[in-house]
């Protein structure tokens, strides 16, 4: 009867060990952050907003602060462009006083639940003015892709559009 005890001795120390190790574990995990996805959703919309309003304006600096300057931009039947400065260019042209009037609207926005990641998509129209007729009207849809910066604003890091709806 005592060697049996002494058989079960390693068995039970061993059940204590991993018992102790998993309460341990348990205790330490850390919480989730909190769910911010409601918030985020609601920030994302109005810098988009803000950002479209930018556009509209020709206004090119302002247009371009909202990417992060590692973002990209892959353009309708164009190059795939990195860089701020290069989306500048990119911008340059598309903002120029006489090129078309530029509106977008956001169809979804989608919030990780991590809070730091964030995707749009929606239509945009970009409307060229006509002196013998009705205006030229092209439609189109894009994504974008937001992240989350330290400060707690958003920049666009990944964006592309191409005509037709």
């Amino acid at each position: 009867m005592q060697s049996s005890r002494w058989m079960m001795l390693p068995a039970m120390l061993t059940l204590i060990f991993s018992a102790a190790c998993s309460n341990q574990t348990a205790q330490q995990a850390p919480a989730p952050p909190p769910d911010t996805r409601k918030a985020d959703e609601a920030a994302v919309r109005a810098t988009s907003k803000d950002w479209s309003a930018a556009a509209t304006a020709k206004d090119l600096e302002k247009t371009v602060s909202y990417y992060a300057d590692e973002a990209v931009f892959f353009v309708d039947k164009g190059a795939l462009v990195k860089g701020k400065d290069a989306i500048r260019m990119a911008w340059k042209d598309e903002l120029a006083p006489e090129a078309p009037g530029l509106t977008w609207a956001t169809t979804v926005v989608e919030v990780a639940r991590s809070g730091d990641i964030a995707y749009e998509y929606g239509t945009y129209e970009s409307t060229t003015p006509s002196k013998k007729g009705a205006p030229k009207v092209e439609k189109g849809k894009y994504v974008t892709v937001w992240k989350k910066q330290d400060n707690g604003t958003w920049k666009v890091v990944a964006d592309i559009y191409n005509s037709g709806v």
